[in-house]
């Protein structure tokens, strides 16, 4: 073998500085973990703006999301609803005092439906929807306004 061979199959052949490394935290044995004391605080700004507006861009729905816990917040659900607003209610706490539920939905419904024109739809077992006027919930996609009915290709 010539000398120009052998330098090219050698790695001797590759003298300079050494070949670069890189620090690879995931490789290393054990990760060491650093507290350090941040000054940083963090607000809850549910608790800072508790009646934030909310600007009404390009004629959009809002939808609240609530957790009824018992009928002090009906009125609250009646607010939303009468400001052409939608609200997805969480019935949890009260599903085992029947009546203080059965109350709630009577109210919900005699305001809703009755004087509003707007609809209560039941998601789950737990959970409602209160739609505004204006608003109607429809049940799969073949009631959908898009939805191709096999008399228009008889045409």
């Amino acid at each position: 073998m010539s000398e120009e061979e052998e330098k090219q199959t050698s790695l001797d052949a590759f003298s300079g500085p050494a070949p670069r490394t890189l620090n690879l935290p995931s490789q290393q044995p054990t990760i060491s973990v650093t507290n350090s004391e941040s000054s940083t605080r963090y607000h809850d700004l549910e608790k800072l703006y508790p009646d934030a507006p909310v600007p009404k861009v390009g004629g959009g729905l809002v939808i609240h999301r609530a957790t009824l816990h018992d009928l002090t917040g009906v009125g609250q659900l009646m607010d939303w609803l009468a400001d052409g607003e939608a609200a997805i209610v969480r019935m949890e706490k009260l599903m085992n005092r029947e009546l203080e539920l059965q109350t709630a939905i009577e109210k919900l419904n005699l305001f809703v439906e009755t004087d509003l024109g707007g609809q209560i739809i039941r998601l789950t077992d737990t959970r409602l929807m209160l739609l505004p006027p204006g608003c109607r919930g429809i049940r799969g996609v073949e009631s959908e306004a898009f939805a191709v009915e096999t008399t228009d290709f008889e045409r």
